[in-house]
């Protein structure tokens, strides 16, 4: 074992020729994983959620505002770094080149940044608003539309600009300015060689620990969904043993990317993924029609920049509904892409060495905002002009079920329980349904012995009611599996560098070792809460991550502007 000094405060150990770490973040970061998930063991699972979410949603009401305000300055700040004087400033030498073709670069930044949640939001997220708008936004809106408007807003320019602003700094700092890649490099023009110290260990076992919880939590609950999406396309049954095998699986093709390294595992990867998903996106539009198609993009911008102002200053403070559905909404999206800034933002920083200003943040802030907008109506127009047409038709006195999928659907008692045969089965009658009454529906497996999740599935039913073929349904569904398998893997063999990178003292290019030892604690970490039943316990406690994480992006907002007007001041000198 060796030690020699790094730039970021302290010795790295060496074990060996593939094992890398700083002395204190690695073992702190470690620790600090180690308690919380014990906790998230040790107390029952009612206490440890009570707890987790009481937490977070104290956060919320109390610092919900600066949620708000802080990703509307970060979007400001955004289209001034692409506007103004600082664009032509490159990242990193004069002469450096981007590594990765702007395509490449897309989807592993899209893949890392957004890929499974658009997958199963952009079908039950349009729904729950269509359901449940807004609070004192219904009256005299169409519901629809704003229901268009709404799942937009979470999904396109504020996450993004979190991102580019936290990945722009992570690179001005590293390739510019020779730091580090890590989170303590943000603070050196405030702090200095201070940054050198504790301050800088906490600031980057912050963003480790966030990084790691955030995508276990995500992982082990991907699990979940990937096994509801197979009992209901083919009778798998749920259960834990199902959902650690998944896990396991899923990690193991993570870890032979990682293996791999960045330019064939992670690149590749996200390549396909994009690819399978764009051909997804194409059946829904040519299956939909694309004159309507084309007609909901153009209505859905119009709704999203109509409502962009108002929604993006909507604070509650007259209205104790209002306040309550912010929190679901608006501030939980807020507080859940900030705790996952410290990995999107280093990943994209990772990609992106060689690109301007400008041209960083036009391609991380424009790209997935506008494929983003054209998904989202793809499967959420599709979703909501179903229901639309079905209750037109019954209006109209006439009868369109036979069009739809038919799904086995729950006999409730009175108290609301499914009831069961004289066997122990449960009761269900067949009716034919719209993926809007499927979300609403008690749904029972094609095996009779347990109630079906609707959101997870949300997707796999639309795709079988727009999809009447024998055979383009299950290709389509088909299709959707399998990007939903490679998002995760591709989410965690990119979680795997970042944490590396961090833990490995800001090296870039951490060893095998270390990445094979985080892609790994990500699977074990996920398999234990979810057997133990901590999962949601601690994906609340992540998300309270954000709080520390927000004063962070605003110190490393103040002195990247700082350095910026430093740097085109010395020019100008010279």
């Amino acid at each position: 074992m060796s030690r020699n000094c790094s730039r970021s405060g302290g010795p790295i150990v060496h074990w060996g020729k593939h094992f890398h770490f700083h002395r204190v973040v690695f073992p702190l970061a470690s620790a600090l994983i180690v308690a919380l998930v014990v906790i998230s063991l040790s107390l029952p699972r009612a206490t440890a959620m009570e707890t987790f979410a009481g937490v977070r949603d104290w956060i919320g009401d109390a610092f919900g505002w600066l949620y708000l305000f802080l990703l509307n300055g970060l979007l400001a700040l955004a289209a001034y770094l692409a506007l103004g004087p600082y664009g032509s400033i490159r990242l990193g030498e004069e002469d450096d080149r981007p590594e990765f073709g702007r395509l490449s670069w897309f989807a592993m930044l899209f893949s890392a940044g957004m890929g499974i949640g658009l997958l199963f939001w952009s079908v039950a997220e349009p729904i729950e608003h269509l359901v449940n708008p807004p609070p004192g936004r219904s009256a005299g809106v169409q519901p629809a539309r704003l229901a268009m408007a709404t799942t937009i807003f979470h999904w396109a320019l504020h996450p993004w600009a979190l991102y580019a602003i936290v990945g722009l700094s992570l690179a001005y700092f590293s390739f510019r300015k020779q730091l580090p890649l890590s989170f303590r490099s943000l603070l050196h023009p405030l702090l200095g060689d201070r940054v050198n110290g504790w301050v800088g260990h906490w600031v980057d076992t912050l963003a480790i620990v966030a990084t790691l919880l955030g995508v276990a939590t995500s992982l082990g609950i991907g699990a979940q969904q990937v096994n509801a999406g197979l009992a209901f396309l083919f009778g798998m049954p749920l259960g834990i043993g199902v959902q650690v095998a998944l896990i396991g699986g899923i990690t193991g093709v993570a870890t032979i990317s990682v293996m791999l390294g960045l330019g064939t595992g992670i690149r590749r990867l996200s390549e396909l993924n994009i690819g399978l998903a764009m051909l997804l996106m194409l059946m829904v539009i040519a299956a939909a029609g694309l004159s309507s198609y084309m007609r909901g993009v153009s209505d859905n911008i119009g709704a999203y920049l109509q409502y962009l102002p108002s929604s993006s200053f909507r604070a509650g403070a007259f209205s104790r509904e209002g306040s309550r559905w912010l929190n679901s909404w608006t501030v939980f999206y807020w507080a859940w892409w900030i705790s996952w800034s410290p990995f999107v933002g280093m990943f994209i920083a990772r990609v992106s060495r060689g690109r301007t200003i400008r041209e960083f943040v036009i391609g991380v802030l424009l790209m997935p905002t506008a494929v983003g907008i054209l998904w989202l109506t793809a499967f959420g127009n599709t979703t909501l002009d179903e229901h639309r047409r079905h209750v037109q038709t019954i209006e109209d006195g006439q009868n369109d079920a036979s069009r739809l999928p038919v799904y086995h659907v729950a006999v409730l008692d009175e108290s609301g329980s499914v009831k069961r045969n004289d066997e122990g089965q449960l009761l269900s009658q067949q009716k034919s349904l719209t993926t809007v009454q499927y979300m609403d529906a008690t749904i029972i497996s094609q095996d009779g012995d347990s109630i079906l999740p609707t959101l997870p599935t949300a997707l796999f039913a639309m795709l079988s009611g727009l999809f009447t073929s024998s055979w383009v349904g299950p290709l389509a569904i088909g299709i959707a599996t399998t990007c939903v398998m490679l998002f995760f893997v591709t989410s965690s063999d990119s979680a795997s560098m970042v944490i590396d990178i961090i833990a490995s003292g800001g090296n870039p290019n951490p060893p095998l070792g270390t990445r094979l030892f985080w892609a790994i604690t990500e699977g074990v970490v996920a398999a234990t809460l979810l057997v133990a039943g901590g999962l949601s316990a601690l994906q609340a406690a992540s998300i309270t991550a954000a709080l520390p994480m927000t004063f962070i992006v605003i110190l490393a907002c103040i002195g990247l502007l700082r350095e910026l007007r430093n740097e085109a001041k010395s020019q100008q000198a010279s």
